[in-house]
């Protein structure tokens, strides 16, 4: 059961927005802090707003984020509503790229709303550092997406006032990942752990922890560290990485102590057996152990997500209607950048359903699916892409009432980016070898031993690892970025034909209408 629940009255009452561009807001759509944020439950009220912004409209993880990243990687073919994002030539005219950054821009605004106005209000201490706790924590992750999707963008941490000129110019690098850090160790310290009580409060599911605080901060030092190497090595894509003032190594260090810190937090364990690993992604079992950060699900018409039928076929009675079953991995990446024969890739496949004139069943070593008429029983055409089973939701019956939630952060990606920092700072790949196999083993695969393996080598097994243990859960495409590898794996699986990737690829650009509304941007 989801206990944080989402207010949409509050959104549409005190979060309104009209303008063209988000970075030029008119303060007045905003609440008066004169006549909102007066006590404990004003503050309570507008957090909950800002949380429900990470699924709000079209452009965030209600629908389009995760399968505009998929159709980025070399994961999978995905929707005409994302082909440039898959042909490596999207543009700033691109609609979906404008939802996205005009969502992520909201959720920033809702976010600087409560930093700003709740330490005014009188009450308990410990409940208001967690609420601007959970606040920059939100604001933390917005910013992150949009600096790994845009690199250099306008940052704004205070909500606009009235008489503020109009418009922000984009901010380097290293000063968006400096804010994301600060809001990050402020979270880390305020934010309460797992199902935490204090007083007459509780921590309730699906709210940022101190844990989740870590685990983002890890991810951001990952990012760091990696992008910082693969620039080093002339990756032209990542040269804004230089700037950073200290060795990628040390970016890998302080990696590996937030993922200590993340992996011995209260409340949170890897799943024990294959078919507890299965279970994990059960829309029922929303928020157990392996989940640090989720975006919550709901049951509840228009509060839910889309997420199962983005990734399951259409009238498969899987998930409501579907799409059409268009967000499918592409079987040259199955073949060649997955081990398709580990039981993580094998048992989160949906191997066989019916439609209502065919049968679709998958060979276990294939790439497709054959399609067979129920009635003759003839296979039919060749084989299909694959579609992942990781968000079946059975009981979802339109559109946005699927109870999965998208998983932001698990324990196991954690547990993977401790191994990369811990071979990374001691260029000696077997010093992975542990937490590697701690996860290889809970679901019966042989140890993996990297003794042997030179550096480089080590980085490629380890996006293997990481592209079978979290496929199809939206880390494809940072992680081919950041390892620098995004022209080259791309271009391999998808052919030139589709548009070659390019060193401006790496990013997204400026959606147009911010660019010609926002002066300051060039």
């Amino acid at each position: 059961m989801k206990v944080l629940k989402y207010y949409l009255s509050i959104l549409l009452v005190f979060f309104t927005f009209n303008s063209c561009n988000v970075l030029d807001e008119d303060p007045f759509t905003q609440p008066s802090t004169e006549n909102f944020y007066q006590n404990e439950t004003d503050a309570l009220a507008a957090l909950t707003a800002a949380y429900a912004r990470l699924k709000s409209g079209m452009g965030y993880y209600k629908q389009q984020f995760m399968p505009t990243l998929f159709a980025s990687s070399d994961q999978g073919l995905s929707t005409y509503l994302y082909n440039e994002f898959k042909r490596g030539i999207v543009t700033s005219t691109n609609q979906s790229l404008n939802n996205l950054w005009k969502e992520i821009y909201l959720g920033i605004r809702d976010a600087n709303n409560v930093i700003a106005n709740v330490p005014d209000i009188e009450m308990d201490e410990e409940l208001k550092n967690r609420i601007i706790g959970e606040a920059k924590f939100l604001r933390a992750l917005h910013y992150f997406n949009l600096v790994r999707c845009f690199g250099e963008v306008p940052l704004r941490t205070t909500p606009v006032e009235a008489g503020d000129d109009q418009g922000l110019s984009v901010s380097s690098i290293v000063e968006i990942y400096d804010s994301i850090i600060d809001d990050l160790s402020y979270a880390s310290l305020h934010c309460w752990g797992r199902n935490e009580a204090r007083g007459n409060y509780s921590n309730d599911l699906g709210r940022a922890t101190n844990t989740a605080a870590h685990a983002l901060l890890a991810k951001v030092y990952t990012r760091i560290a990696s992008c910082k190497r693969s620039a080093s090595e002339g990756v032209i894509g990542n040269e804004l990485y230089l700037e950073f003032p200290e060795s990628y190594q040390s970016y890998y260090q302080y990696a590996k102590d937030e993922c200590d810190y993340a992996i011995s937090g209260q409340g949170f364990n890897l799943s024990s057996s294959l078919e507890d690993w299965m279970s994990i992604f059960d829309a029922s079992n929303g928020n157990n152990s392996e989940m640090i950060f989720d975006v919550q699900g709901s049951s509840l018409s228009g509060q839910g997500t889309a997420v199962s039928n983005l990734f399951t076929p259409r009238n498969a009675g899987l998930s409501g209607s579907g799409f059409g079953g268009n967000n499918k991995l592409k079987p040259l990446f199955i073949n060649n950048r997955i081990d398709k024969f580990d039981n993580r890739y094998q048992n989160s496949i949906i191997t066989q359903y019916e439609t209502t004139t065919r049968q679709f069943n998958i060979n276990p070593w294939s790439t497709g699916y054959i399609p067979t008429n129920l009635e003759t029983g003839n296979t039919l055409g060749t084989l299909w892409q694959v579609w992942t089973a990781k968000y079946i939701d059975t009981e979802a019956t339109t559109e946005y009432t699927s109870r999965q939630n998208w998983h932001v952060i698990r324990l196991a990606d954690v547990y993977l980016m401790r191994a990369e920092a811990n071979a990374e700072i001691m260029m000696d790949p077997s010093a992975a070898n542990t937490d590697v196999n701690i996860l290889r083993a809970r679901v019966g695969m042989q140890d993996i031993d990297y003794t042997s393996f030179s550096i480089e080598n080590f980085r490629e097994e380890i996006m293997r690892e990481r592209a079978v243990e979290l496929y199809m859960e939206g880390h494809r495409f940072f992680d081919l970025t950041r390892f620098g590898v995004y022209d080259e794996y791309c271009r391999f699986v998808y052919g030139d034909t589709d548009g070659a990737r390019q060193a401006e690829d790496y990013t997204w650009p400026i959606p147009i209408i911010e660019v010609s509304t926002n002066s300051e941007i060039d």
